[in-house]
């Protein structure tokens, strides 16, 4: 059987951080219960393309999963079980932000089958994390961790920001230390985006927030690296960062081109060659029969572009050879020129038949050389 990741939007959270772009929504909460029935039936709409398929992994992401109580995340767990070929082993991961997390929930995502768990820390200083309007401190995030271990969970993710107003690499140094003193197996490190509409752009454009420069968040995302590193941590993709054999099966699946069915809101899928999406109003959402939206049927095209663009962000680089057997194609003839002049360069390097990149801080730019 063909295996699939599924991806389970919950947009429910205490309050919104200033840079927060997904859909995601406070003081909906009297909509949670209808949610969740709507998922089941958006889910059973797609019983026939999932025949012959197996889930190999579950993220259940948001907004804040653990903002919910958790017989909502159990139920619709058991649901998917019930209805869909689940992979006996598969990764199943869900999102929390430190200040929802108890022993009750966590006990119940446990025996549930949830195995991994993913926190929203993104920065252990709490002025930041005041400034970026979270809803906890980093007193709750340890206290939080402490409750997931109790719980049972060994496999923790922990999310943290690069490039934030004012960070310094004493801050970086203090926070990758933290982290590891807590025995994570993983680190996501992001860089901060400002996204037109949140009230962070706002507060730029008016002078009340001032971001630092393109050259400091290179030198902070290097930092990063090199810290992380020293603490055992290695990076597998761009922003992604784990003790050995931790990579997230679920991600890996995205960046490898993998299919992937995305239920709820906004939600985006890749079933069958042919990529769909969900609404991003939840009104609608909630009152309107389930129809995919944007669907567009995957060129050949298309699939070259996304399979260079995701292969180059991966540490392993892109494989040669894969790419001249899905596509028929000889790489290192069809981008010589590009390949010639990244080299010389030293922004890419081949090494045992993969395109490597040299300086990830650049990706974006390398990457375009061959679009």
């Amino acid at each position: 059987m063909k295996k699939i990741g599924l991806y389970i939007h919950i947009p429910y959270c205490k309050q919104k951080c200033i840079y927060c772009a997904f859909s995601s929504f406070c003081g909906k909460d009297g909509t949670i219960k209808k949610y969740f029935e709507k998922l089941k039936e958006e889910m059973l709409c797609h019983k026939t393309e999932l025949d012959g398929k197996t889930i190999a992994s579950i993220f259940i992401g948001g907004g804040t999963p653990s903002f919910v109580d958790a017989k909502h995340i159990e139920e619709v767990l058991l649901f998917v079980k019930n209805e869909f070929n689940v992979q006996k082993n598969a990764e199943i991961s869900i999102e929390c932000n430190p200040d929802s997390v108890s022993l009750k929930k966590a006990e119940i995502w446990k025996k549930c089958g949830i195995n991994r768990v993913s926190v929203g820390l993104q920065s252990i200083q709490d002025e930041t994390l005041k400034l970026l309007n979270r809803p906890h401190n980093f007193s709750d995030y340890k206290r939080a961790i402490n409750v997931l271990k109790q719980a049972g969970f060994s496999n923790i993710n922990t999310d943290i920001l690069i490039g934030l107003p004012n960070q310094t690499e004493g801050d970086i140094k203090k926070t990758v230390k933290a982290l590891s003193d807590e025995g994570l197996t993983h680190i996501s490190a992001y860089g901060l985006m400002v996204e037109d509409g949140t009230p962070l752009k706002k507060m730029i454009d008016s002078g009340k927030i001032k971001t630092i420069s393109e050259e400091k968040a290179v030198a902070l995302y290097n930092l990063t690296y090199n810290e992380l590193k020293k603490y055992g941590y290695n990076r597998y993709e761009i922003s992604n960062f784990c003790k050995p054999g931790f990579e997230c099966k679920h991600n890996l699946n995205y960046w490898n081109r993998g299919e992937f069915l995305g239920v709820g809101l906004s939600a985006y899928s890749f079933l069958n060659g042919t990529h769909f999406e969900n609404t991003k109003v939840l009104t609608d959402y909630l009152n309107l029969p389930y129809k995919k939206l944007n669907e567009e049927k995957e060129t050949i095209k298309t699939a070259k572009e996304e399979f260079i663009m995701l292969a180059l962000r991966l540490e392993q680089g892109l494989d040669i050879e894969k790419f001249n057997k899905t596509f028929g194609e000889n790489f290192l003839i069809k981008f010589e020129k590009q390949i010639k002049k990244l080299k010389e360069s030293n922004l890419i390097r081949i090494e045992k038949n993969h395109i490597i990149i040299n300086n990830f801080e650049v990706s974006n730019m390398i990457i375009s050389e061959f679009f």
